[in-house]
């Protein structure tokens, strides 16, 4: 473990001499302390709780170092990656690196901020200072904290009070090889939406390449009074690529949240996602779908925090397994005494396409109201015999009805999805991956009510 550490003791030392001191001085402070903290934690193993079926030695052997200067890419390439048949506006980072060659953010209204972390610390950096590490907490996550060690760039939206952004705003991160380096991109993302604002966002992590990186990312959403905001994260990077991401929402009264989370990228990809509700009347939606095939290791831990009364919050996970893919998904719903009125259900339901997939699924509830409504489950099994006899019944192939059944099962998640064109382009990369990993082009599209 002292040879991990000293390795990135020396990245953060050459980090430091190189870009790093475009941040104002309370960032290298809040680096500082992170760095020692990540020492003093060192990676996470399979004896911690939080970590007991996530086996992450993979990452803590590899030498994985900072990219100095993003790697040059083809247009035609994020062309393929963005949002399909609707107007968007695009911020793209390569290697974590912004690549204003291939954004597209001409057009934003007046006010609305949409900017690399790096660039926005001389306009806006109050508000940055005010939000940035504020909700989420590096003390005891070790990748929280060497995200934080190395806080360089990321994206930085704000936007104001009653404004409502028309198009989405679609945040692209690729990851692609350097020479012959193992790259570490540690994203930080900050988004501040006040109240009465309305947006919504694509958040997508790709890859190019067979390579081996590590996408290590902390997004901050902050939510004021009466905001509407819509989060659609999409990881499909490489399948030998290592993905992290600690993203948190805090939400102000009588707003409106609402999450997506499409994981199905990554040899080993953890996602870490939590809510504080913290304003009465807020509303919270978090669902997910995540595919895990060959030797995949998939992991959703959830945490939702009730603090104040009148607060909904609904959450749904599938996950679709085949071949020695593993998922782990754990749930925790905490409601404070002040949280009466809470309503709040969790559920998780994974299918089972082959006998040496595995999941382990912990949902939980912590209720210390007296006057609250919560429900959790979870589910685990094979393909339902009876529909697919009844399918087959009406002349349809036995691999015909098992596609059938495996979208429609995936459909439910993607359901959830608001806007519609976001919705569709999850349905078309969640059929057209599920196409490739089943060996079969029967697989209709995803059609929703």
């Amino acid at each position: 473990m002292s040879e991990v550490k000293n390795h990135y003791v020396s990245e953060f030392q050459t980090f430091e001499k190189n870009g790093a001191n475009k941040a104002p001085a309370w960032v290298h402070d809040v680096r500082k302390n992170a760095l020692s903290v990540f020492n003093e934690l060192g990676f996470p193993t399979t004896k911690q709780e939080d970590w007991k079926y996530t086996n992450v030695t993979p990452i803590a052997k590899g030498s994985f170092k900072y990219s100095s200067a993003p790697v040059q890419i083809g247009p035609d390439v994020v062309k393929s990656f963005l949002v399909e048949g609707t107007d968007q506006f695009v911020m793209t980072f390569v290697n974590g690196h912004l690549a204003p060659e291939h954004s597209q953010l001409s057009g934003i209204p007046n006010g609305i901020v949409v900017s690399n972390l790096i660039g926005a610390y001389s306009g806006h950096g109050n508000i940055i200072r005010e939000y940035l590490s504020k909700y989420v907490k590096h003390q005891k996550n070790p990748f929280t904290a060497l995200n934080t060690a190395f806080i360089n760039d990321g994206a930085f939206v704000h936007v104001p009070a009653n404004v409502a952004v028309e198009k989405p705003i679609h945040l692209l991160f690729i990851s692609t090889k350097k020479e012959s380096d193992q790259i570490a991109s540690h994203i930080r993302n900050l988004i501040v939406v006040e109240e009465g604002a309305k947006v919504n966002f694509v958040v997508s992590y790709r890859s190019v390449g067979d390579h081996t990186n590590l996408t290590n990312v902390v997004t901050e959403i902050v939510a004021k009074k009466n905001s509407l905001v819509e989060v659609v994260k999409v990881q499909k990077e490489n399948e030998s690529a290592f993905h992290v991401e600690n993203l948190h929402a805090h939400q102000h009264e009588t707003s409106d949240v609402r999450i997506f989370s499409l994981a199905i990228g990554g040899a080993i990809a953890r996602n870490d996602m939590s809510v504080i509700i913290d304003g009465e009347a807020a509303e919270c939606n978090l669902n997910g779908l995540y595919i895990v095939t060959g030797e995949q290791l998939i992991d959703h831990h959830t945490f939702m925090h009730h603090i104040h009364p009148n607060c909904p919050s609904h959450e749904l996970f599938k996950g679709i397994l085949t071949d020695h893919g593993r998922a782990v998904f754990n749930g925790k719903v905490y409601v404070e005494p002040e949280a009466q009125k809470t309503d709040s259900k969790q559920t998780n339901r994974n299918l089972l396409l082959s006998d040496t997939a595995i999941v382990d699924t912990k949902p939980e509830l912590e209720i210390f109201a007296d006057d609250v409504k919560c429900t959790h489950g979870a589910a685990v099994g094979g393909m339902n015999e009876s529909h697919s006899f009844y399918l087959k019944t009406r002349g349809i192939t036995e691999e015909s009805a098992k596609g059938i059944l495996t979208v429609g099962f995936a459909a439910e998640a993607t359901a959830k999805i608001v806007h519609p064109a976001l919705r569709h382009h999850v349905d078309l990369m969640v059929v057209d991956h599920l196409r490739s990993k089943l060996g079969t082009a029967n697989l209709p599209d995803i059609v929703h009510a």
